[in-house]
């Protein structure tokens, strides 16, 4: 304990002082060297654009390899671009009475990343990984792209990083073995130079969500061998090693910022003070709708991480990679510093799941007070930094990282908020509450088809939905409309840990208090969720049903492992999107819009039986070997299940650009013929 102490001081030989106060290592971080500018615009960077290139190059003989047809007759210019899309967890219900916080139901985090990870491995068994030109994540499915493209795991293929994970998420983040982590060479430098470093940067502030991410990187980012351990491992920008040559698709990473008009928020606060004081049933009713009129006001701008940069696409703003956490004014960095950590990152992405932190240190409080009174206070100022908020189920403040849109007053993209050059800081955090399957990203990236992974415990609708909004937003006319899950995946039972084989998890003696109180709250949110889920979802109107039906209608005992949807341009407003399985090759030709392939996390009875995904509960913290190879096992298996579908899908998008491309040529062509015609007979 007192080796943390002095890793935590400030005096000469802490870690501290090593990190804080000496010159960084170029080799480890050259970007010590580099200036940063902020790039304006709406188009890909030109990294992307020559990734682009060597992705299609090296695609080429993959896909005819896919295809079944020689490498001779694949154009790179007919080739799809194909985006595999990892989930969250899922299940959230955000409530933002002063626009600063989050409230977290139901979610698993590492269901989400080992769904991701098995669904990838098998990508890369049946030949479809690599024509995949694009993966991208939010939550749990981050940590999953961070586990794999890092090269923790010792290689760069999705088995030997699900293998790793695996291994590691069987300890927990808050075990003596973490601490251990913490305070010996030479894991205490790789994992606190990123909050130390944040801490003594341009915010001077470490939050929860860094101390989270700190906590979880001790697990996912730290190689079983640790001679193999690399600082770079923890670097977004070093991601880009088997990237730039086209190797493996460009990862995208998301988080997300809300901003609230000022003159809303403490209007906000005093409505939800009101609410909690009233006592009349009208007055509440009439407090809600007026909530719910402040809350319109709410908007969301999406960001995107990638090894090249970071933005917003409806900013129009983007910074390398690694400038992230730079302070900027009028575009330029003001000074250099190393990369943001991704240890901080991963907090970021996985900012949800905070509040299980901070019911941990409720329960183990007594423990900790017999700390040193300085651990324990730096301890308690993190975990309870925002406990003063109102109206918060589980409050979590988005983590603040330097503003790099300072000064860009009249610069950002129409409709920018308008202070948000003024800000000192911007607040990120986990991109699930505003879309749990990043479909985002792709909709500037002339996208053709989107494989959906998704792990979540709710309504598959909502997220379906908010795409389709999306979509619209942008004036994207091929996004596939009214394409709607025939019905909600169930969400995760605590009792169906009973029927599985896996036995359930029994929390040890000091977590057992929190694990009751997460169940509780888990119940009765479900609950919540199911009732607010009746007045979400698009239904068909109905007749009059017995309760019977009503019982068995609510959760159908068979649904596809696969279900795929093609947009159009021609599609009218009313019209539905095609399905794949109602399409001949004919119909399946002639629609030139966005394929969405949707593959739900469900059990698979003939791979792994008597198993239930979501037996594994959202508030662990570690996940047993046993349960991670059953998880991953259902995950390969749906994907393996839903190659036939993939491959015919993709061969139909390659035979209509193909066509397309022909067509336009001969169009060329042929006004070409009709100007050198009509030169001569002059």
């Amino acid at each position: 304990m007192s080796a943390l102490l002095l890793e935590l001081g400030l005096g000469p030989g802490s870690l501290y002082d090593e990190i804080v106060n000496s010159p960084p290592d170029i080799t480890v971080n050259p970007e010590c060297e580099w200036d940063a500018d902020v790039r304006l615009g709406e188009e890909l960077c030109l990294a992307e654009r020559a990734f682009l290139g060597e992705r299609k190059r090296r695609m080429r003989a993959s896909f005819a390899k896919l295809m079944g047809v020689p490498e001779s007759e694949i154009d790179e210019r007919d080739l799809p671009i194909v985006a595999i899309a990892g989930s969250g967890g899922g299940l959230w219900r955000h409530v933002i009475p002063a626009g600063i916080g989050i409230d977290t139901a139901k979610r698993s985090g590492y269901r989400a990343m080992l769904n991701t990870l098995g669904s990838l491995a098998a990508a890369n068994s049946n030949g479809i990984l690599d024509c995949v030109t694009y993966t991208a994540g939010v939550s749990g499915s981050c940590w999953a792209l961070g586990v794999l493209y890092s090269g923790v795991a010792g290689s760069y293929t999705p088995r030997d990083a699900a293998a790793h994970a695996k291994e590691r998420i069987q300890t927990s983040y808050l075990d003596m073995e973490t601490l251990d982590a913490l305070v010996k060479p030479p894991t205490n430098k790789y994992l606190l130079s990123g909050i130390l470093r944040k801490a003594a940067g341009p915010t001077g502030t470490a939050s929860l969500v860094d101390l989270y991410g700190t906590l979880l990187s001790s697990r996912l980012f730290i190689p079983t061998d640790i001679t193999r351990l690399d600082p770079r491992h923890l670097s977004l920008h070093f991601f880009r090693r088997n990237i730039d040559n086209g190797a493996l698709p460009l990862p995208i990473l998301s988080a997300i910022q809300h901003v609230t008009p000022p003159e809303n928020a403490e209007e906000i606060r005093e409505v939800v003070s009101a609410k909690a004081l009233s006592v009349d049933d009208d007055r509440t009713r009439s407090l809600d709708d007026k909530q719910h009129r402040l809350e319109k006001n709410i908007r969301w701008l999406w960001y995107e991480f990638t090894p090249y940069e970071v933005g917003c696409d409806e900013l129009g703003a983007w910074i390398p990679s690694w400038a992230l956490g730079r302070p900027f004014m009028n575009g330029k960095n003001l000074e250099r510093r190393p990369e943001l950590s991704f240890s901080i990152l991963a907090g970021i992405f996985g900012s949800a799941f905070c509040a299980s932190l901070k019911h941990y240190f409720r329960e183990v409080e007594p423990i900790l007070r017999l700390l040193p009174v300085q651990l324990y206070n730096w301890l308690e100022e993190i975990v309870t930094e925002n406990e003063e908020d109102l109206g918060l189920i589980h409050p979590v403040l988005p983590n603040q990282l330097p503003n790099f849109l300072r000064g860009l007053n009249g610069q950002l993209r129409f409709g920018s908020p308008p202070d948000i050059t003024e800000n000192e800081t911007l607040g990120f955090m986990d991109a699930g509450a505003e879309l749990n399957i990043p479909y985002y990203p792709f909709l500037r990236r002339s996208v053709d088809c989107v494989i959906a992974l998704d792990a979540s415990a709710d309504s598959q609708d909502l997220w379906f939905t908010r795409a389709e909004e999306l979509a619209a937003k942008r004036g994207l006319r091929t996004w596939p409309r009214g394409a709607t899950w025939p019905a909600r995946v169930r969400p995760g039972d605590e009792g169906a840990a009973q029927t599985s084989r896996v036995p359930p998890f029994e929390a040890s003696t000091p977590d057992t208090a929190n694990m009751k109180l997460a169940q509780t709250q888990e119940s009765a949110l479900a609950k919540q969720t199911d009732k607010q889920g009746s007045t979400e979802r698009r239904e068909m109107p109905q007749g009059n049903i017995t309760d019977d039906e009503k019982r068995t209608s609510d959760f159908p005992p068979s649904l596809s492992s696969c279900e795929v949807w093609i947009g159009s341009s021609q599609s009218t407003d009313s019209e539905v999107s095609a399905r794949l399985d109602d399409l001949d090759e004919a119909a399946l030709l002639r629609r030139d819009g966005i394929a969405v392939v949707y593959i739900p996390l469900m059990p698979n009875e003939r791979r792994v039986p008597g198993f239930d995904p979501f037996s594994i509960s959202t508030w662990r913290r570690e996940v047993s070997q046993e349960e991670s190879q059953c998880l991953l096992d259902v995950a390969e298996a749906n994907f393996m299940e839903s190659r036939e579908k993939i491959v015919r899908l993709l061969r139909a998008v390659w035979m209509r650009k193909k066509m397309d491309r022909r067509r336009r040529q001969w169009k060329t062509r042929l006004a070409h013929l009709r100007e050198h015609l009509g030169s001569n007979l002059h």
